[in-house]
């Protein structure tokens, strides 16, 4: 048995929540039985969701939780839009658009390409998640290999550019 009651630990979730700029505004509520935590409500982005699962993960006593928090948009939505979101949130966090790039398929965002690390990775990943619409992220990009040629060196692995001159300005003598 816990040595918290569900009452107690009811009261310090909803504290939580309500002092906590980003989800307070929200009106999310926690019901509490048998240390299970019910959270009900509605959020603008899988971001917030997430944040607040991991907000309440800390309270001590807490067995489970049930994150029944929705996410929803002011409005329709359509994967044009969330797409267009996904890549302002990409470009905001500098993600390199030309390693990442991203597609939304009824609020599932499926991130594409190849990074040059998982840190790219990480960042593209969290980036999506604050973007409106997105309900959730597949992550289908890659990390380069280290002897993987870049699109440039591949050109000039397969062109002749003997007359190339990698200082001048349009690459000719």
């Amino acid at each position: 048995m816990s040595k918290f009651s569900d009452k107690e630990i009811q009261g310090q979730v909803q504290a939580l929540i309500d002092k906590t700029n980003g989800l307070k505004d929200y009106g999310i509520k926690a019901q509490v039985q048998n240390g299970e935590v019910h959270l009900m409500g509605l959020v603008d982005t899988l971001h917030e969701r997430r944040q607040l699962h991991e907000l309440i993960s800390r309270v001590p006593g807490i067995k489970t939780i049930e994150n029944g928090v929705s996410i929803s948009t002011d409005g329709q939505i359509n994967d044009g839009e969330v797409t267009a979101e996904v890549y302002e949130e990409l470009e905001n966090n500098d993600v390199n658009l030309k390693h990442i790039g991203a597609e939304a398929h009824g609020g599932t965002i499926y991130l594409r390409g190849r990074a040059e690390s998982t840190e790219e990775i990480q960042n593209a990943l969290e980036a999506a998640t604050r973007a409106r619409g997105v309900r959730d992220v597949i992550n289908q990009v890659t990390v380069r290999e280290e002897d993987e040629l870049s699109l440039k060196d591949l050109f000039h692995s397969q062109v002749n550019n003997d007359r190339e001159n990698p200082d001048a300005k349009d690459g000719l003598y």
